[in-house]
């Protein structure tokens, strides 16, 4: 996203929480309760007419933010909502930085120890997020980093060894962190082989230590010089959290604003619903001034909804493989049969079971229900009633559907909120979709640096 004015961020939240207020309605049924609760009959009448019997790629058309919706007779009401919801949410077409990466080998084998044990998705986020870093050093002369929530260590030997940087590590999990350093260890073995002399970088820094939301500013840069053993007094860095989960992402954000000695984050969200929603030190959403004096609030169902991959959903309808979302009537039928059976068991955590062409339902629910004291006989699972539940298969497909057409809006807002919150701290800030959406969910970055 382009360099835009607070202004025009403040009016895209607005309109944004406006339209999200309008629709909480959808966003917080759950679908399980679709034939409970009658969820169908909410929907407005033309709706009702127009979506009952959308095939798979007319779905696929209508969460599609892309594409002009044409083909069907669709409610002005949905054409209107479509085309708000395409200008208000962040663009997810993958931008070219056009950032000239100084990676100082193209060795193969080498290149193949960087990338031992690394997943395709996290390759492809790591070199992508590895260059903003570089690319947000150069601007701030800063070559010191955090990497915060780093895991086994990939991002920063890549920052370390590859970029030059002189990398300090924070880790919740003691055994992540000491893999990291034994893989640090392999690598260095290697690289000394393979290019002496090579060796004149500050070695990686590790730290297990979970960081809490109520640490202050003075408590992280004090372990931060204490781990690198740093008495400088110009000592700067940079904060780098690829996907934090919940709160952390929110924490690392506030760390950035009320430390100085933090010139620039570039930091990229996860796991929305575990964002803490209540006023006080440790609130993760809202952040701004802008949405606090506003009380605008998501609940936990439309920030579950923000996490989901909805290009890969996307993709599997136009794979015509809108069947294999039947699981979810199942779940709702078997709802239904357990408020009026059993209604103590009633949102109860099912067994998982995965979807197939060949499944019963009384399979189907006996399987999802092994571990709770339910016995369902097969005349009540064959019942006609239960039939005709099943046959409504392709509403329950829409009406999921329809909630995710909210998704990429709901995550507008919390990205937005929190581009405005370092905005307003005095922070030049961008939010860029780099990662390709088919290969990483979570297409956007937040990359922010001290004016």
């Amino acid at each position: 996203m382009e360099n835009i004015s607070l202004k025009t961020i403040q009016c895209k939240l607005s309109v944004s929480c406006t339209i999200y207020e309008n629709y909480a309605w959808l966003l917080n049924c759950y679908v399980l309760d679709f034939f409970t609760d009658n969820h169908w009959n909410k929907l407005p009448k033309c709706w009702q007419k127009s979506l009952k019997n959308l095939d798979s790629h007319e779905i696929s058309k209508l969460l599609n933010y892309n594409k002009k919706l044409r083909s069907n007779v669709w409610p002005l009401s949905i054409l209107a909502l479509h085309n708000l919801l395409s200008s208000l949410s962040l663009p997810r077409k993958i931008v070219d930085l056009n950032i000239q990466s100084p990676f100082f080998t193209k060795d193969d084998k080498l290149l193949k120890l960087f990338w031992k044990n690394v997943k395709a998705k996290k390759r492809h986020e790591i070199s992508v997020m590895s260059k903003i870093c570089y690319d947000s050093a150069l601007k701030t002369d800063c070559f010191h980093i955090v990497d915060i929530g780093s895991g086994l260590g990939h991002l920063s030997r890549i920052l370390n060894y590859g970029y030059g940087f002189k990398v300090c590590t924070i880790e919740a999990q003691e055994l992540l962190s000491q893999q990291a350093q034994n893989l640090d260890n392999e690598f260095e073995t290697v690289l000394e082989r393979k290019f002496p002399g090579y060796l004149k970088y500050n070695k990686n820094v590790h730290i297990n230590k979970r960081i809490q939301s109520n640490i202050t500013a003075n408590e992280f840069l004090t372990l931060i010089k204490s781990a690198i053993n740093s008495e400088d007094d110009d000592f700067k860095f940079g904060i780098v959290g690829l996907h934090p989960c919940g709160d952390l992402g929110a924490t690392l954000l506030k760390l950035y604003t009320q430390c100085p000695e933090a010139r620039f984050i570039n930091i990229v969200g996860c796991c929305y619903m575990k964002l803490s929603t209540l006023p006080g030190l440790t609130q993760g959403f809202p952040l701004s001034q802008f949405c606090k004096l506003r009380n605008y609030n998501l609940s936990y169902h439309s920030r579950e909804i923000a996490c989901h991959a909805i290009e890969n959903y996307i993709e599997k309808l136009n794979r015509n493989e809108c069947w294999r979302l039947k699981i979810h009537t199942y779940r709702a039928a078997l709802e239904k049969i357990i408020a009026q059976k059993c209604p103590k068991y009633r949102h109860s955590a099912l067994n998982n079971v995965k979807y197939s062409e060949d499944l019963t339902f009384e399979n189907y629910c006996h399987k999802a229900t092994k571990k709770l004291n339910i016995d369902f006989s097969d005349v009540t699972l064959q019942s006609s009633e239960i039939e005709d539940l099943l046959a409504q298969w392709r509403e329950v497909v829409v009406f999921y559907s329809l909630r995710l057409l909210f998704a990429p809006l709901i995550e507008s807002i919390i990205h937005l909120d929190r581009l405005l919150f370092v905005e307003e701290t005095g922070s030049a800030a961008q939010i860029l979709p780099v990662f390709d959406a088919q290969v990483s969910p979570r297409t956007h970055v937040l990359t922010a640096r001290k004016k």
